[in-house]
C-alpha cells in the first residue's frame, strides 16, 4: 500500500500480549486514507482496543507491519508520533489538580518552542473546546466533570495536537444522544476538510452505520469483515461476530441501514398475579 494514499496501513498484523499464549490480534490487514472515517467494531475483548494501541505506537508488533504515514510508529521519538497521531482512551485518570482549558493545553506540547504557550497555541485550544461543544467547561476542574464531559475534553486534547491520525477508543461511550451524533458529525466533517485519517472502536452500530465511510468486524482477534457498511453489515456476519440476532433495516429518512438487537423469545410466564383480597 502507498503511505502517500493511506496514512494508517497494517499488513499481517499479529500481536500477543506478554506472558499470554493468546493472539490479541492474528492477521489483520487495514488500510486508513485521509479524510476517512474507519469504525472498528466487536464485541468486547475482540481485539479493537489493541488495535488502536499499535496504530498509535504504544506498541509493537509481534509479527507483521504496522505504518504510520510511512514509518512504523513504535519506533519514532515520542514527540514526533505525537505530530503524526493522536490516541484517545476510553477514559483517563488525571491525578494532578488542574483545569480543563490546562488539561487541553497539554496537547500542544508536541508544537511548544519554549517554556510558554504562544497566542497561537492558546487559540488551537479554544478551537478544540469549541469544536466539542466544551467550551463552557474551560475553567472547570478536569476531576469534577462527568464521564461524558471527560470524554470530550479528552477529545479536545487530542485535536489541539493537530495531528494528522485521530485514533478514538469508544468515543461515544458515556455521551448523550445528542453529544454522540454532534461529535461525530463534526470529526468526520474536519476529517473530510482538513485531510484527516480517523480510527475508532464504536460500540454504537447505529452511530456507525451513520458516520463511518469504511467498518472492519472484529472477533477474537480476526477481522470477519471489512468494507463499506453495506457489505459489511449483513446479517449472517453481524449475528456470527456478536452471537446475537439483530433486525437489520433502512431508515426511510436518509436511506442509511440500522439495526436493533433482538432478545431471545421469552417463556411463557405464570400470568399475572391475583390481588390480595379479591
Amino acid at each position: 500500500m502507498d503511505h502517500d494514499r493511506f496514512l494508517i496501513e497494517m499488513h499481517g498484523v499479529r500481536f500477543r500480549y506478554p506472558g499470554t499464549s493468546r493472539l490479541a490480534l492474528d492477521g489483520v490487514d487495514l488500510a486508513v486514507g485521509p479524510g476517512e472515517v474507519f469504525g472498528l467494531l466487536g464485541p468486547n475483548g475482540a481485539g479493537k482496543t489493541t488495535l488502536l494501541r499499535l496504530a498509535a505506537g504504544l506498541v509493537a508488533p509481534t509479527e507483521g507491519a504496522v505504518r504510520l504515514i510511512g514509518d512504523a510508529p513504535a519506533s519514532l521519538r515520542r514527540r514526533e508520533a505525537a505530530r503524526r497521531a493522536a490516541f484517545v482512551p476510553a477514559s483517563l485518570h488525571v491525578p494532578l489538580p488542574m483545569t480543563v482549558r490546562e488539561f487541553v493545553a497539554l496537547g500542544r506540547l508536541p508544537h511548544l518552542r519554549g517554556l510558554f504557550e504562544s497566542r497561537d497555541d492558546r487559540a488551537k485550544v479554544r478551537a478544540a473546546l469549541d469544536l466539542v461543544e466544551a467550551a463552557d467547561l474551560a475553567d472547570r476542574p478536569y476531576a469534577s466533570l462527568s464521564s461524558g464531559e471527560q470524554k470530550r475534553t479528552l477529545v479536545a486534547r487530542a485535536l489541539a495536537q493537530e495531528p494528522r491520525v485521530l485514533l478514538l477508543d469508544e468515543p461515544t461511550a458515556t455521551l448523550d444522544i445528542a453529544h454522540g451524533v454532534a461529535l461525530l458529525d463534526r470529526l468526520r466533517a474536519l476529517a473530510r476538510r482538513e485531510g484527516l485519517a480517523v480510527l475508532a472502536s464504536i460500540h454504537d452500530l447505529n452511530l456507525a452505520l451513520q458516520f463511518c465511510d469504511r467498518l472492519a468486524l472484529l472477533r477474537d482477534g480476526h477481522v470477519r469483515a471489512q468494507g463499506d457498511p453495506e457489505s459489511v453489515m449483513r446479517y449472517p456476519v453481524v449475528r456470527e461476530v456478536f452471537g446475537c440476532d439483530v433486525y437489520i433495516g433502512r431508515n426511510e429518512l436518509n436511506g442509511s441501514l440500522f439495526m436493533v438487537p433482538l432478545a431471545p423469545p421469552r417463556e411463557p410466564g405464570p400470568g399475572p398475579s391475583r390481588p390480595v383480597g379479591s
